[in-house]
């Protein structure tokens, strides 16, 4: 009676933390939700505000200390940025939404933790990548000088760092994941045909 008391409270812990799992899993689906849907609208409005500027639609005096200046390379730039943290805030979601389904150790969270990582290591990357880009574009003369890369500006090195750290980390955690679920699905295997064999 004493051997099989543990084994039950054990199994009410793992009961027990799963459903704080999926609680966890369906706030952040919710917080994900919210950040995505502020950054497309974020992301439109902005998009308006600099092509109305640009076309000179909008006075200075409409846009108070806003006032975009029609660079060739501030759209694309933004755009890029905004579809990377787009599609990384959609990995966390789908992520999110998985674990609020009781699905927690699984092929696919373990993919969509790698997408987060590698998605979170390619705009740290990017934020080495397109100052250098742009100052390469106009060293071979193809765009003018009076158009810099001043994306320094808003890309700081130490956060691209950190970003690298990061996605480094998130990486790791995916492999230890894919490690862990093969040990996991073998252990089941082995014991299947061991019940077999009895």
């Amino acid at each position: 009676m004493t051997a099989s008391a543990p084994a039950l409270t054990r199994e009410d812990e793992v009961r027990s933390k799963i459903g704080k799992v999926r609680v966890f899993g369906r706030f952040a689906r919710v917080v994900c939700s919210v950040i995505f849907a502020f950054s497309l609208v974020g992301s439109a409005f902005i998009l308006m505000i600099s092509l109305l500027a640009a076309f000179g639609v909008l006075a200075p005096a409409a846009t108070g200390n806003f006032t975009p200046q029609p660079r060739s390379w501030a759209l694309p730039t933004a755009a890029i940025m905004v579809g990377v943290w787009l599609a990384l805030v959609y990995q966390l979601y789908r992520l999110s939404g998985n674990l609020a389904a009781g699905a927690i150790y699984t092929p696919e969270n373990v993919r969509r933790v790698r997408y987060v990582g590698l998605l979170w290591m390619s705009q740290a990357a990017l934020r080495f990548a397109i100052p250098f880009a742009w100052s390469a574009l106009i060293a071979l003369g193809l765009i003018e000088p009076s158009d810099p890369p001043t994306l320094v500006a808003w890309l700081p090195w130490p956060e691209a760092l950190n970003g690298f750290a990061s996605g480094g980390l998130v990486l790791l955690i995916s492999w230890v994941m894919d490690v862990g679920l093969y040990e996991k699905d073998h252990a089941d295997a082995l014991q299947r045909d061991a019940d077999l064999v009895i």
